[in-house]
């Protein structure tokens, strides 16, 4: 009988689907704004016939649809399932192993606890039976009553005592043990640190040792772009140190991989869009708009000067420049297409799991500048040095913080916003202190008259601008004067100074060159003329 079942369970073995698991090896990463593509490799000994592959050590976070499967010829794909690996997503990770080893101790210390409560217990209820036998039978071997009850006592005491002891120390133990599998419980839970594992039905002609590669997408990792621009000072080119703030929780730790970097995006859905009829309607404006006093429109373009000086700008303070980011273009190829450019990055990266920003520093520019002082005294007295760079789509930018750093002190943070760029990048490197600027109301040149049903003001600014450095400076100085919007409320500009002026926005401009130790001085006055019955604010 034994020999009939060997004989039966053979053919069965030969006949049954081998399942081989191996173990893949993620070696690059296309990092996207959202989202990245993961590539990996690794090899497989395969029998003749069909085999189950079970491939661990990817991302738990995987666009299904992405999945892509290569393999060496003579081996045939016939299916790909993709599952969660939760055992080995515990082997991964060296936090839950921690764990799980002192929730293993705690146990055994656990199990001894109880065994020696238990004990203690029945040590009690052998004393109970021994102290009733005594009191009954007068075989009992403790001859004397006293010395058998004081005896009981002093005993009877030292086993509860114990027992009270041990059940405290079993309930600290059972507290702990608790806490170990709570913890335990929430780091599976961690989609930072969840594996994933592709199962491949497979075919092979002969025994092979084969090559496969994966690549997926998956959704959970990204990059933002920052930036440290850096000058000497106005003679020399500016300096511009590329970044990526990589952030990622695929649940799979990146080690040792090649790391590219993406301005593009993976299209989940490609479909060409279509243009449906676009309908207007119209509708009553029943406000007037912001700024608009009685009888009167301030202009708005304050808000323009205020974007044009300080877009980004904080309050500067001193950093620790130690350890500045070394070159790394040696290192790094561009690749441009017509849906985006690729960074490619060639040493080595760990970025880990934990959803924590990684600053690649990537590539870096040196490019021409032309520096030039800007100021609108309406708005603020300081003189802001701007550094304007043209042909900046060279430089392949993508939206986000800079952090300004001149003649090696950290002036402030600013933001780059290549969507609203024109021809020139104009990045403001800070304030200048030895430019000082006073606008100043000259009363004895400002009146109010009455001439018959209307009130005339006249408002008369001086504006000083003194150079207190060892070289002469260019400086774009910007005002404004009021507009109207009312025909029985009219506005005359009086004196400019040479202004380039700008009647549609009320805008004024000044081009000035000034020598070390001087200064200048522009005049500004404009009248205001309107029915004295009306209030104009503003002014």
């Amino acid at each position: 009988m034994k020999k009939l079942i060997t004989i039966l369970l053979f053919p069965m073995s030969v006949l049954a689907q081998q399942q081989i698991k191996t173990k893949a090896v993620l070696e690059s990463a296309t990092v996207y704004n959202n989202g990245a593509q993961l590539t990996h490799i690794g090899k497989v000994n395969l029998p003749a016939g069909t085999s189950e592959v079970v491939i661990n050590n990817i991302s738990g976070r995987v666009n299904e649809n992405s999945i892509q499967v290569g393999v060496s010829n003579g081996v045939t794909i016939l299916s790909v399932q993709f599952n969660k690996d939760f055992l080995n997503t515990d082997a991964a990770n060296p936090e839950i192993k921690k764990l799980s080893d002192s929730v293993k101790i705690v146990s055994s210390e656990l199990i001894k606890t109880k065994n020696a409560r238990t004990i203690e217990e029945q040590t009690l209820v052998l004393l109970d039976e021994n102290r009733k036998s005594g009191g009954t039978n007068s075989g009992t071997n403790v001859a004397e009553p006293i010395k058998l009850a004081d005896y009981y006592r002093t005993k009877n005491t030292e086993v509860r005592n114990t027992i009270a002891a041990l059940t405290i120390t079993e309930d600290k133990q059972n507290q702990k043990l608790t806490a170990l599998q709570q913890q335990i419980a929430e780091l599976r839970n961690n989609p930072n640190q969840q594996l994933g594992q592709l199962v491949l039905q497979v075919m092979a002609k002969e025994y092979i040792d084969a090559s496969y590669n994966i690549s997926y997408v998956t959704p959970n990792a990204g990059w933002l772009a920052s930036y440290d621009i850096k000058a000497m000072n106005i003679s020399n080119p500016l300096g511009v140190v590329y970044k990526a703030a990589i952030t990622q929780n695929t649940g799979l730790d990146w080690k040792k991989i090649k790391l590219a970097l993406s301005t593009g995006n993976p299209n989940y859905n490609i479909t060409a869009p279509t243009l449906n009829p676009w309908f207007v309607s119209t509708y009553s404006l029943q406000s007037q708009l912001a700024g608009r006093a009685r009888g009167m429109a301030i202009a708005r373009d304050e808000k323009m000067l205020e974007e044009t000086v300080v877009v980004g700008y904080v309050k500067a303070k001193k950093e620790n420049l130690t350890g500045a980011v070394s070159t790394i273009n040696n290192y790094t190829s561009v690749n441009e297409s017509q849906l985006g450019v690729t960074f490619n990055i060639d040493i080595p990266y760990d970025v880990n799991s934990d959803n924590k920003p990684h600053t690649v520093a990537f590539k870096e520019y040196e490019v021409p500048a032309k520096y030039k002082y800007y100021a609108a005294p309406k708005l603020s007295t300081d003189a802001y040095l701007l550094a304007d760079v043209t042909d900046w789509e060279k430089l392949n930018l993508q939206a986000g913080d800079a952090n300004i750093i001149f003649e090696g002190t950290y002036t402030g943070k600013s933001y780059i916003d290549p969507a609203n760029i024109l021809d020139t990048l104009s990045l403001s490197m800070g304030k200048d202190k030895k430019i000082i600027i006073t606008k100043e109301k000259q009363q004895d040149f400002s009146s109010t008259k009455f001439v018959g049903v209307n009130k005339k003001q006249v408002f008369t600014y001086l504006i000083k601008i003194r150079n207190t450095k060892k070289e002469s400076i260019d400086l774009s100085l910007k005002d404004q004067y009021p507009l109207s919007t009312e025909s029985d409320i009219e506005i005359e500009l009086l004196e400019n100074s040479g202004a380039e002026v700008n009647k549609e926005n009320g805008m004024l401009s000044w081009q000035l060159k000034i020598a070390p130790n001087e200064t200048k001085t522009i005049k500004l006055s404009y009248s205001v003329k309107a029915p004295k019955s009306k209030i104009i604010a503003g002014l």
